[in-house]
């Protein structure tokens, strides 16, 4: 018997819907493979959920979050990007912000951007960062996770004045990715600015509130968990930091069902037709190679999202967090919108490792080498090479360097006294230090060297702030990893 056009469809639609409930099942198994074992040893707490749309299919929690995995506030970090991205689209459709618009033309304050010499210095001699270069990670500033983290509270005279003093780049705008929350704060003021009412209340307006996200915001509510960082004798909590000019970056609270309801949107599951048509899908175009992959894979940053693609067409799109005592994940699947937010109440966990797994355990990738463009050319900051130089000295002498060259973010991520017993006995493992190795530069605002030892190494790396007056904001100190063969 032959069926009929109707009936044809509707078969299929029932065999997507199996094969969606049989992905986001494989999905929900691996995902607890992944992430159970990460409690209590890497994370007090953690929640997460699997979703097909914006349907959740399955939610879990442990630890702290176990009472609770839906409802639990967690900071979702830099997963606040997205909805900084979807404010300034929002705007650019109502015709009061231009997303190509530079970002000096765009602001209400004198924006000073400090540039090498080699290209023109105080950026004559390249482009200008336009608001799509900062939303699309181009705009040539320097990864400043460690510095901005701590920045959320600042208050909106005191980012002006920042931003009359000078901020740096590293190259000009427009030719190469480097993660900077800085351009997504300065966006943020201008989405204030053009909207004619505060950052914070464009995303509740147009985002939250018609979205029904009542889970969601910028202030710590009595769902939210606390977040963690381990100390000596154990997990130790932190104090929440309140809003301020620096949340467009990472400030947003949330919980597995509501950031489900905004990655649904996102994905083009908006039944209620909230967000514009094609909104999201603008957020997920590439914009900024990040990775190059295999037979054509790669990944991209597009406008607040990620985008990783693979020789069979499959695009998996996302976006990590992580803060001081929070880390955060989200990830859908584009063609079949099966997906997954995960949460952590202990800072820079490394979520995303154990959530790609779980992608790559049931979508396995291609095989085959992926690599990150080479960095452009450009010398390191004078500012750079001088830290470096002293930092050296200092940690082969087996002491921290002088605190005047750390930026305050440094002691309040690991404080000073733990830094400097775990320097002593990073020593004491590769049985003091013999010699040291000469400096290397990933980009002009960050130095790497190895001291040696008869017994291995410790590969030691600083990264300097945006500012003018530039200090260390991360001095990482690790056992040299030994080469295989």
């Amino acid at each position: 018997m032959r069926r009929s056009g109707r009936d044809a469809a509707d078969g299929s639609q029932r065999r997507g819907r199996m094969t969606h409930r049989t992905l986001a099942a494989r999905l929900a198994a691996a995902l607890a493979d992944e992430l159970a074992p990460r409690v209590p040893e890497r994370t007090p707490g953690q929640a997460w959920g699997v979703f097909d749309g914006e349907r959740l299919v399955r939610v879990h929690g442990e630890g702290d979050a176990a009472r609770d995995p839906g409802g639990t506030a967690f900071r979702i970090a830099s997963c606040t990007k997205s909805f900084t991205a979807a404010a300034a689209l929002l705007l650019a459709d109502d015709g009061v912000l231009d997303l190509d618009e530079p970002l000096a033309e765009a602001l209400d304050v004198p924006l000073r951007i400090l540039g090498d010499a080699e290209h023109g210095g105080d950026h004559g001699g390249g482009p200008a960062p336009t608001v799509r270069d900062a939303l699309a990670m181009r705009a040539g500033f320097p990864t400043d996770d460690p510095w901005a983290d701590r920045q959320e509270s600042l208050d909106d005279a005191a980012f002006a004045r920042m931003l009359g003093a000078g901020v740096r780049t590293i190259w000009p705008a427009g030719i190469r990715f480097e993660y900077s929350n800085l351009g997504y704060a300065i966006v943020g003021r201008i989405i204030g600015l053009r909207a004619g009412m505060p950052y914070r209340r464009v995303v509740e307006t147009r985002l939250l509130e018609p979205l029904g996200l009542t889970g969601t915001g910028f202030e710590a509510t009595a769902t939210a968990i606390r977040g963690h960082r381990r100390g000596p004798d154990g997990w130790e909590q932190l104090p929440f930091s309140g809003p301020g000019a620096f949340s467009p970056i990472g400030g947003l609270f949330s919980t597995v069902a509501d950031l489900t309801r905004w990655a649904g949107a996102l994905a083009g599951s908006d039944a209620a037709g909230v967000l514009p048509d094609g909104l999201g899908e603008r957020m997920q175009r590439p914009e900024t190679r990040v990775v190059d992959g295999p037979a054509g894979a790669g990944e991209w940053y597009g406008l607040g999202l990620t985008i990783r693609t693979d020789p069979a067409g499959r695009r998996l799109i996302g976006h990590s967090g992580g803060y001081p005592g929070f880390a955060a994940r989200m990830e859908w699947e584009a063609g079949s919108r099966v997906g997954a937010v995960a949460f952590e109440n202990a800072g820079y966990t490394g979520l995303a490792i154990p959530v790609r797994a779980a992608f790559d355990a049931v979508l396995p990738p291609t095989a085959g080498e992926w690599r990150s463009p080479d960095a452009p050319g450009y010398p390191a900051w004078p500012e750079t090479v001088a830290a470096a130089e002293r930092v050296r000295d200092a940690l082969a002498g087996g002491a921290l360097p002088d605190r005047a060259l750390l930026d305050d973010c440094v002691d309040a991520d690991a404080p000073l006294d733990r830094r400097a017993s775990a320097l002593a006995e990073l020593i004491a493992e590769i049985g003091g230090v013999e010699e040291l190795g000469g400096l290397e530069h990933r980009t002009p605002a960050h130095a790497a060297w190895v001291m040696r030892g008869p017994r291995g190494g410790i590969r030691c790396e600083l990264l300097m702030t945006p500012l003018a007056e530039t200090r260390v904001q991360r001095l990482h100190l690790a056992l040299e990893q030994p080469t295989a063969g």
